[in-house]
């Protein structure tokens, strides 16, 4: 879908609108999933909670910093479906 002119102000509302309704997992308990690649020099950041519980991201994989344990991630993701 294309949206042109005022149609095309409206994603960011309506976006913010839906998250702030249906509390998707990845907008409330998964930091993570919009990430990209951080920059130049930056790899000493933890990976993400998403990229702990989902690896693939090649990028994410040369991340040094610590990151939370999976268990502590998914005793989180087990309360928010509880």
């Amino acid at each position: 879908m294309i949206l042109s002119d005022v149609e095309g102000d409206l994603v960011v509302p309506v976006e913010a609108e839906l998250i702030r309704r249906h509390r998707p997992l990845w907008n409330s308990v998964l930091d993570g999933f919009g990430n990209h690649g951080p920059g130049k020099g930056r790899y000493n950041q933890a990976i993400s909670d998403w990229d702990v519980l989902h690896p693939g991201r090649t990028w994410a994989a040369r991340l040094t910093g610590q990151a939370n344990p999976p268990k502590e991630i998914e005793a989180r993701v087990r309360v928010f479906f509880n």
